[in-house]
């Protein structure tokens, strides 16, 4: 089941929650609802576990070290594909 929310917030509003806040108000409200899907307890959404930290500080080491590789668009979906039939 899905339930549509309509608000409305004037652009400056908006710009000053996220001046305040460094999100926008979208990004906030989807942060505020896994967190209520999660019991409240931002600790039990899988992100937040420790084995996704340990790989995400991982990720980002390597980035810092330039292990990057970079693909098109078209790269990435005929790579993604060809994952997908093995």
């Amino acid at each position: 089941m899905t339930e549509t929310i309509s608000m409305t917030f004037s652009s400056d509003d908006l710009k000053a929650f996220k001046e305040t806040t460094g999100m926008s108000f979208v990004a906030c409200m989807k942060l505020l609802m896994d967190n209520v899907k999660y019991g409240g307890k931002p600790g039990l959404d899988p992100f937040w576990s420790e084995e996704n930290q340990k790989h995400l500080d991982k990720s980002i080491r390597e980035f810092e070290d330039g292990k990057v590789v970079e693909f098109s668009a078209e790269e990435w979906e005929k790579f993604v594909n060809a994952q997908e039939i093995h």
